[in-house]
């Protein structure tokens, strides 16, 4: 931390003398050479302090491991939010499917997956209700074809 103390520190000072500096030299051929040895001179005076010993900055230090590991979990937590909300959003869709046509249910179940292409896939939908299981099926069939429906008698307040 001293160190970038240092660099800001030399840098805002070098800046002020070399704003000085160039506001009292003359117009004329000699502005641009000045102005090239300010700009060495600041360079220099950032590098200065990072070649101390005790600042060390290597490649090898850093592992891409870390980086794998925040993806993993960034892509994981996303996963789950998706998943969560695609779950929430259509299971209020089929109890208001069921309940305009006269079907009451209770607990909707939906088992989703994301495929590696990361589209959302429907592989269950298990609804709870003491209604036609029959009727149930194929109104979730009708809106999801390839899913596979249970219903299992249960509360259907």
């Amino acid at each position: 931390m001293d160190t970038v103390k240092t660099i800001i520190y030399s840098a805002c000072v070098v800046g002020v003398v070399s704003t000085m500096i160039e506001i009292a030299s003359p117009e004329g051929t000699m502005k641009k050479q000045l102005d090239l040895v300010i700009g060495l001179v600041l360079v220099m005076v950032v590098i200065t302090p990072c070649m101390n010993k005790d600042f060390r900055f290597r490649l090898n230090d850093y592992t891409s491991a870390y980086d794998k590991q925040v993806y993993e979990d960034i892509k994981n937590y996303e996963k789950s939010l998706v998943i969560d909300s695609a779950k929430a959003e259509l299971s209020d869709y089929l109890r208001k499917k069921l309940n305009a046509e006269g079907i009451n249910c209770g607990e909707i179940i939906i088992t989703l997956d994301i495929d590696e292409y990361n589209q959302i896939g429907i592989t269950k939908v298990q609804v709870s209700s003491n209604q036609s299981p029959d009727k149930i099926k194929s109104i979730i069939q009708a809106e999801l074809p390839k899913t596979q429906v249970s219903v299992t008698a249960g509360d259907s307040s």
